[in-house]
């Protein structure tokens, strides 16, 4: 496909059209929306953003002495790690936990936002990845947006529907 050409896609912030040009990201919002969201702006310059997270970082007061309470949790500093090395400690500190204190000591949360990649639904491959790893863990319910009404107003008004 030409490098000039726009290619149509769609986000949590509308109908837009990027492109490649000289190694640059260029969009553009979907010509029939006649309030275009800004936020499509940001597309191009959230990809090398200073913000952006590129690599795995972990905490170094965590690295040297392990899990547990840190005085400088909060004020510690994070360095970079290869991928290989975060997944391996990832996997070593999920069994951890799941072994020292049962899957009910892990939960399984996630903001529920849908990546527009190859992923898809976070919520869902987080639950599958720690129903079939670490053997069960703690979810949340319901929604964020509404708290805890959702499951609170039941037991004290009564169930939506009366």
């Amino acid at each position: 496909m030409p490098d000039t050409d726009f290619i149509p896609h769609t986000s949590h912030w509308g109908a837009f059209s990027a492109r490649w040009r000289d190694g640059a990201l260029e969009v553009r919002p979907h010509p029939a929306d006649p309030d275009p969201n800004g936020i499509l702006q940001n597309f191009p310059d959230a990809l090398r953003h200073r913000a952006r997270v590129a690599q795995p970082m972990v905490r170094r007061g965590w690295l040297d002495r392990g899990p547990g309470p840190d005085a400088r949790r909060g004020s510690d500093s994070y360095g970079p790690l290869a991928w290989d090395k975060a997944i391996e400690l990832l996997g070593a500190e999920l069994a951890r936990v799941r072994d020292s204190h049962g899957p009910g000591a892990v939960f399984g949360g996630s903001y529920g936002w849908s990546s527009t990649g190859r992923f898809h639904h976070a919520q869902s491959q987080v639950h599958r990845f720690l129903n079939t790893v670490v053997g069960g863990y703690v979810r949340s319910v319901n929604s964020y947006s509404s708290g805890a009404s959702s499951v609170l107003v039941p037991h004290i008004l009564g169930s939506y529907e009366d």
